[in-house]
């Protein structure tokens, strides 16, 4: 806790300071969100790093509990663990992110009519969009149901999910700061980002000049980077890439935001993750129920925290984000296995 709240401080007091901004600390996005193209197979395939990310969580996440099974640190045996994170993983994390981004973000913007228009929007996973506060919803259910089904412990299931948990979130908001999106909030503090991509849902006549710009500055046309099925804003990205002093042209245009993708990626996912790992080497016999609590209550003050500095995605109500409401919903959830985890220290005492 002390590692936690030390963090938060440095974060507050660097992010609260104002002054002259070296410009070597202002960063133009411009990373590619495609490692590569699949060619040759006649499909727009690509692999992406949003998609890696997803794997990378997911494998880590197995080889710790893994490691902690062996050291009968967690309930699941491993001849039973690869099956059980693989259900977790498809069900919980990919089908109930999903479905929340769906239900909390997408089909409130949209409504009824846009539903109806592109039904089929939910099940186009590679086109982005998965809500974290849905994923955590759906680990919790089904881990419940398979620690029913098998006869274990449900709070001793979820402890070791809670615990690994913050690896696939760490790596979801780095790939969404590859991927340019979620950006922060306009700030002239020393840490800041321009990103890009703000430009496409900028006011036609901007998006415009600034692609005049960058061409004026490349001496070369967006149209030469044009290919067969190709986006019109890669082939500009895939331009400033290439020439430097078109990306700096485009910058012109943009606002300095905060990244608030990294900072959810530090506070949401690398530092619960070393604070819960920590906590269970050295408390052998925790009640069971307790990591479960720490991770609800943890993630939800580094939510609550992190919205702070990030352009709200969603409806605000009363001054707070939909992410923040959310995030007490999570604290809800932390109480009830605060209760459990007590419980069975008294049963354990």
């Amino acid at each position: 806790m002390c590692l936690y709240a030390g963090f938060a401080l440095f974060l507050c007091a660097g992010l609260c300071y104002k002054g002259a901004m070296p410009a070597a600390l202002l960063y133009i996005h411009a990373l590619d969100p495609v490692i590569f193209h699949l060619e040759g197979t006649g499909l727009p395939l690509a692999l992406r790093w949003y998609g890696l990310a997803y794997v990378a969580g997911f494998a880590l996440g197995y080889w710790v509990l893994l490691l902690l099974s062996r050291r009968r640190l967690y309930c699941v045996p491993p001849e039973k663990l690869g099956d059980f994170i693989t259900l977790v993983c498809l069900v919980g994390v990919i089908c109930g992110g999903r479905l929340g981004e769906f239900f909390f973000y997408w089909l409130p913007e949209q409504g009824l009519s846009g539903f109806l228009q592109d039904p089929l929007w939910v099940f186009r996973v590679w086109e982005g969009g998965m809500a974290s506060h849905g994923g955590i919803i759906a680990v919790l259910l089904t881990a419940c149901w398979w620690a029913r089904r098998h006869g274990y412990s449900a709070a001793q299931i979820v402890d070791g999910l809670a615990i690994v948990s913050p690896i696939g979130l760490f790596f979801g908001r780095v790939a969404n700061f590859i991927n340019g999106e979620l950006w922060g909030k306009i700030t002239d503090s020393w840490c800041s980002v321009k990103f890009p991509t703000e430009l496409r849902s900028s006011p036609g006549d901007l998006l415009y000049r600034a692609h005049s710009a960058a061409e004026q500055a490349a001496g070369v046309q967006v149209s030469t980077y044009m290919q067969s099925g190709q986006d019109y804003w890669d082939a500009l990205m895939q331009l400033c890439r290439e020439h430097p002093a078109a990306l700096q042209a485009l910058a012109e245009y943009l606002p300095a935001r905060y990244p608030s993708q990294l900072f959810e990626a530090l506070g949401e996912g690398l530092l619960i993750f070393v604070i819960l790992l920590t906590l269970r080497l050295t408390w052998r016999k925790a009640p069971a129920g307790i990591f479960s609590a720490l991770f609800a209550f943890l993630y939800a003050a580094a939510r609550i925290v992190c919205e702070c500095f990030k352009e709200p995605d969603a409806g605000v109500w009363c001054g707070i984000t939909q992410g923040q409401w959310l995030s007490l919903l999570i604290v809800l959830i932390g109480l009830v296995f605060l209760i459990i985890a007590r419980k069975n220290a008294r049963k354990a005492a």
